[in-house]
């Protein structure tokens, strides 16, 4: 028996995956979604209406989605404050349902990650029949309970991840995307005024990899534990980098040439996105080569590494070091042009509001075509 026949005979359990689909293909056959979707096609037309007879207000962003100060020319974006849809009487209640009237709202996924904040979530999205909501969902790989939900209480969805789009749209027939997790730490006006210090700072030829210990993804711990050996750039860090200040973060992200990327899954990073807008090469893994949309980043500004490259990593290290010495200062303005255009959270914006001029028959600047 050769090696790789061998490796998959040992396979624990091999007939949980099927298992698993045929399961949830039953589970997607309830009449239930049927009703469900019409339902929410109902909403549409209600929401649709009012736009045309009253006119479309605003855009607003949770407070989630704050860290990039979403800018659109010709549009005005607001962000609601933290735990917006949590009100503490009656009065603040019918206060923000009036202030979200006529809107666009776009919410994250964080912003119902708990049964208090979903539950005070769905009470606005109930009364709010004439306010269009969008989900930004950047967990669709494998939080599946907030999933649901988002997809549910959405008249738009938009997953960042490819994964579990079939059972998402039975939840929401106006699944759109994927729009994927783009870098959202920092302003287009931040990035501009500090593109001198991105293109010019000294960088240390050492991969920079800070990556969130997650228990339940014991793989991506044991890479990251075993590069660390070799690079201690690569290693863990802790929420508390979220509560920097934007400068000192990109500091951070400009000290290095080439930026380690370990996925908790096959999903697509947001962190590739952050490597390349700071003028840095990431190092991905090869399972995401040929995937969109790492499959249309340019070759000179990406490395990809294979499960050898995990053991022994100077080698695709030595290759990112390559490339970036190669590219030099129009190689650094490159890769960031290249993020900023197609992967900052600015176009991301734009991408989900060109879903809802379609959806809901209106038009206003800055969305684009998809």
């Amino acid at each position: 028996m050769n090696p790789i026949a061998q490796l998959f005979a040992g396979i624990a359990n091999p007939d949980l995956p099927a298992q698993q689909v045929s399961e949830y293909m039953r589970f997607a056959q309830s009449d239930t979604f049927f009703h469900l979707a019409a339902a929410k096609a109902a909403r549409i037309s209600q929401i649709k209406a009012n736009f045309a007879q009253r006119g479309f207000n605003q855009v607003y962003l949770s407070a989630n989605l704050a860290g990039f100060s979403c800018t659109i020319d010709g549009l005005k974006v607001d962000i609601l404050p933290k735990d917006f849809f949590i009100a503490t009487d009656a009065q603040s209640f019918a206060d923000k349902q009036a202030q979200l009237e006529g809107c666009i709202i776009i919410i994250n996924n964080n912003d119902v990650g708990t049964p208090a904040l979903k539950a005070a979530y769905a009470s606005f999205f109930e009364v709010c029949t004439n306010s269009c909501f969008i989900a930004w969902d950047w967990d669709n790989h494998h939080w599946l309970d907030v999933s649901t939900f988002l997809a549910a209480h959405t008249d738009i969805y938009t997953p960042a991840h490819h994964e579990n789009l079939y059972l998402l749209s039975r939840y929401n027939w106006l699944i759109a995307g994927p729009v994927y997790c783009s870098s959202v730490q920092w302003s287009g006006l931040f990035l501009k005024e500090n593109l001198p210090y991105i293109l010019s700072a000294d960088r240390s030829e050492a991969p920079l990899g800070m990556h969130i210990p997650y228990a339940q993804f014991s793989f991506r711990i044991q890479m990251i534990s075993t590069l660390n050996k070799h690079y201690p750039s690569i290693g863990f860090s802790s929420h508390s980098f979220h509560e920097r200040s934007p400068l000192d973060r990109l500091k951070e992200w400009t000290a290095h040439t080439s930026h380690w990327i370990a996925p908790v899954l096959n999903d697509v990073p947001i962190r590739i996105f952050d490597a390349l807008i700071t003028g840095g090469i990431p190092i991905v893994p090869a399972s995401l080569q040929f995937l969109p949309p790492v499959a249309l980043i340019p070759r000179e500004h990406i490395v990809f590494y294979s499960p050898a490259d995990i053991i022994d990593p100077q080698a695709v290290v030595a290759r990112a070091n390559t490339l970036f010495k190669k590219g030099g200062e129009e190689g650094r303005l490159a890769r960031h042009q290249l993020a900023l255009k197609q992967f900052h959270g600015d176009y991301s914006v734009r991408q989900m509001l060109s879903f809802a001029t379609e959806t809901l028959d209106i038009h206003f600047p800055g969305t684009i075509n998809h």
